[in-house]
């Protein structure tokens, strides 16, 4: 039941709560701005950003995020073996429905595999470990929080290379280097939406909102004020009064 409402309150906090710049933040190290919203990279508006945020609401542990994608994968998967089975036995109307579940998971499993292929695969890390006890061998990626700081500075190094390509392409005349710019400019772009997206979707991680790692119980805080703590429980509330008359 716990989890239920664990994901309820991640839910939530991404859909209605609205924010202002972003930067993840380790516990020892200085906070590092870290990568605007995708459509954008650039710095918040000042009004913007001084906006009181004294509050820190736990999302998730590394472990925890870890756990739910990998989860979420293995059901994805077997879902679609599921509907497969059907499609023998259904009829016409039936196959047709079954077909569009099957589409729609096939894609949920693609985009999910490409966002964990980011996250924990990140950084061309090979270490091999074999098991002698059932003869496997085993490919070590990293910790869970090692795999969350790298895909952190990779978001971050591509913002920021984002930000001098365009200063660059500002200030170039030749049409011929403007032109080789833009194309370099669209692929860092490419790369900073993936791991944007791919970090929202295993972490939460919106750009649109401010954050704070802390090392020591590997838990990420989503950096809040008691107004909005207010706003989140009402709507919790109200999820929860909805869903009652469906028991």
């Amino acid at each position: 039941m716990k989890k239920h409402y664990f994901g309820a309150v991640v839910a939530v906090i991404a859909v209605c709560l609205f924010g202002t710049s972003v930067f993840a933040q380790n516990a020892a190290p200085a906070a590092a701005p870290a990568a605007a919203p995708a459509a954008a990279p650039a710095a918040a508006p000042a009004d913007e950003a001084a906006k009181l945020e004294d509050k820190l609401l736990p999302l998730m542990t590394m472990e925890q995020a870890f756990a739910a994608a990998l989860q979420r994968r293995a059901l994805l998967a077997n879902f679609v073996v599921q509907e497969r089975a059907k499609l023998e036995k259904a009829t016409e109307e039936e196959k047709v429905e079954l077909q569009k579940n099957i589409e729609t998971a096939s894609k949920q499993f693609a985009e999910l595999t490409t966002y964990m292929d980011v996250i924990f695969g990140l950084g061309g890390r090979r270490e091999y470990e074999y098991n002698r006890v059932n003869s496997t061998i085993y490919l070590k990626v990293g910790t869970v929080a090692e795999t969350f700081g790298r895909a952190i500075q990779a978001r971050d190094v591509r913002a920021a290379k984002i930000r001098e390509l365009r200063e660059a392409l500002e200030k170039e005349a030749d049409a011929t280097k403007k032109e080789a710019l833009q194309k370099e400019l669209d692929g860092v772009f490419r790369q900073y939406a993936l791991f944007v997206n791919a970090l929202f979707r295993i972490y939460q991680i919106h750009p649109a909102r401010n954050y704070q790692y802390v090392a020591g119980n590997q838990t990420l805080y989503l950096k809040t004020n008691d107004e909005e703590i207010s706003k989140l429980k009402a709507e919790i509330e109200k999820k929860k009064a909805e869903a009652e008359p469906a028991k």
